[in-house]
């Protein structure tokens, strides 16, 4: 949903109803101006901001979901901390001593949600103050945003009555105190070696220098506000609020993201910390962990850093993981056709399996170059050179061979002073020379990309390869993309899936025709080794996330425990 250009300013229109909303009332139009005068109701656009376009402006409801009304629990300052004076009466119903009426309490609240409304982020290029009093040229992105008070909404019941009444829920007004934060999330992988995810994350900062931009660029006539000065003061009942967030130094490289709103609600959740020792002495709720209600939009980008576009879109629950599953399909199935390879046949010469291959299930790191060293393991097992050079020349074609060439060089060629001295120090660590490497290439080979493997991130991992081969260093997470498209041909054979119909597609109808056959398969653990085949180590987190959405739904309220692994291998999305 493209932002409205000026060219049309001032127009009148409807609100956009967001779709999957099943669970939120329906939205109230705002009437057009020739319905309103015949109605003989002035229809005047908010004060402090012009004239939308219809669906320019999309609208979030508050939540009224009513699980966050009254939350059942167990008081773990009795149930735990006094467990010890827990006991089986004799005259009267169990669930009437102590611990047990500790257990299952309800918790009822009072909450209020503030509506939100937003057109897509945009992208400005402003004049911001550095060093020694000078001004630089940045690039910021940007939301803009509508927040009203709608009010909240309690539970109630007749304590007065002679028996149990039905609850009821009221509403009821008061000021609320806006605490916004922006959390701007990817998970799209932006080089190979990171995998089929990469968490980033990029927190809304005030720059006032992109305040006034903004608000001279979108036309607002009123005061904007910052996440700073929107606590400066509550919102009164019925009071609306123009605000943006702004977010600095974001990877343009980033297509699919998503924006995480909290404080628009006080609604909340908890949970026992894990491995909590309670002791009754303690304060109440001191070993819970609390998870504040956030709202999740979801947003895609065309373009890169090269080609670079103002136009972002509202996206939808899954497409992310739905886009990058097919992708990685489509580069398996056509890869074979780009560097005139034959994976499945090498493999075979090799006496590997796809299940050979399978990466080691990780904390959501780096790509894993594992499968990479068993390859070079098995080539260096290879009686002559002959059989070595057909077996890699199918697995990993032309391209693949000039890449272990090159590596080879790298390791134990003639070099310039500088890199060799950089070379030596860091074969030194796996005590070895380029001496010895050219005496045993593969099996140093192997030593190296074990020792890339230990690397905690991605970043560390590259600078070790810098370190060990210099400007060729890039061709090891080449080379480990070759190895995964021979493993994921193979598992797409076993589960005999038709490639062609795979191929025949875009991205999403890709995973479509992918989705039948894993799907097809009655086996849980072979689904979960076919999926890691495909994607990696994180496939089935992933898998899951994809096939799991509908499409349409393009936000939700999550609740989100700050202390989690982010992503999908932790608090939810």
């Amino acid at each position: 949903m493209a932002a409205v250009s000026s060219s049309f300013w001032p127009l009148r229109g409807a609100v956009r109803k967001p779709a999957g909303g099943g669970r939120f009332p329906v939205l109230a139009l705002l009437l057009t101006a020739g319905v309103a005068a015949a109605a003989g109701v002035a229809a005047a656009a908010p004060q402090g901001f012009r004239p939308l376009a219809p669906g320019a402006l999309t609208v979030i409801p508050p939540d009224a979901s009513a699980d966050d009304l009254r939350q059942r629990g167990d008081l773990p300052e009795i149930t735990i901390g006094l467990q010890d004076r827990a006991w089986e009466p004799k005259r009267a119903p169990a669930n009437t001593t102590f611990v047990e009426r500790g257990k299952n309490r309800d918790f009822p609240a009072d909450v209020w949600c503030l509506e939100f409304a937003f057109k897509p982020p945009r992208m400005i290029d402003i004049d911001v103050p550095v060093a020694e009093l000078k001004m630089q040229r940045r690039q910021v992105w940007y939301l803009l945003y509508r927040v009203k008070n709608t009010g909240g909404r309690r539970t109630v019941g007749d304590a007065t009555a002679a028996e149990a009444a039905p609850l009821t829920t009221e509403t009821f007004e008061k000021p609320i105190r806006f605490l916004p934060q922006f959390v701007l999330e990817s998970l799209e992988p932006l080089t190979d070696g990171e995998g089929i995810s990469s968490y980033r994350a990029y927190l809304d900062r005030v720059v006032p220098a992109a305040l006034e931009a903004i608000r001279i660029r979108e036309r607002v006539q009123g005061r904007l506000f910052d996440s700073a000065s929107m606590t400066e003061q509550e919102i009164a009942p019925g009071e609306e609020r123009w605000g943006v967030a702004v977010w600095e130094a974001v990877d343009p490289r980033i297509d699919f993201f998503s924006i995480y709103v909290r404080g628009l609600t006080n609604a909340m959740r908890w949970q026992l910390k894990p491995e909590a020792t309670v002791r009754p002495v303690d304060p109440p709720g001191v070993h819970a962990e609390h998870a504040l209600e956030s709202l999740r939009l979801d947003f895609w980008r065309p373009g890169d850093d090269r080609n670079e576009t103002d136009q972002m879109s509202v996206g939808f629950a899954g497409m992310f993981e739905r886009m990058t599953l097919g992708t990685r399909l489509l580069e398996a199935v056509g890869r074979p056709r780009l560097t005139a390879s034959r994976p499945v046949v090498g493999l075979e010469q090799l006496g590997l399996t796809w299940t050979d291959l399978l990466e080691p299930e990780g904390d959501g790191g780096p790509a894993s170059l594992l499968p990479l060293e068993t390859v070079i393991k098995k080539l260096q097992g290879l009686p002559d050179s002959a059989a070595r050079g057909r077996a890699a020349r199918d697995l990993v074609g032309d391209l693949g061979v000039e890449a272990f060439e090159d590596l080879s060089r790298a390791l134990a060629g003639p070099v310039d002073a500088d890199r060799d001295a950089a070379r030596r120090a860091a074969l030194a660590r796996l005590s070895l020379t380029p001496e010895q490497v050219s005496q045993k290439p593969l099996d140093s080979l192997a030593a190296v990309v074990r020792d890339l493997e230990s690397a905690a991130t991605f970043a560390e991992r590259r600078d070790r390869a810098d370190a060990f081969f210099g400007p060729a260093g890039r061709r090891v997470e080449q080379l480990a993309k070759d190895v995964a498209v021979a493993r994921a041909l193979a598992a797409l054979e076993a589960i005999e899936a038709d490639e062609r119909e795979i191929a025949s597609g875009d991205a999403r109808a890709a995973f479509e025709a992918a989705q039948r056959f894993i799907d097809s398969d009655p086996d849980a653990d072979r689904r979960k080794q076919v999926l890691q085949a495909l994607f990696g180590h994180r496939g089935p987190a992933v898998y899951a996330a994809a096939a799991a959405v509908h499409e349409g739904i393009d936000h939700a309220w999550v609740f989100r425990y700050e202390n989690e692994p982010q992503g999908l291998s932790g608090a939810p999305r």
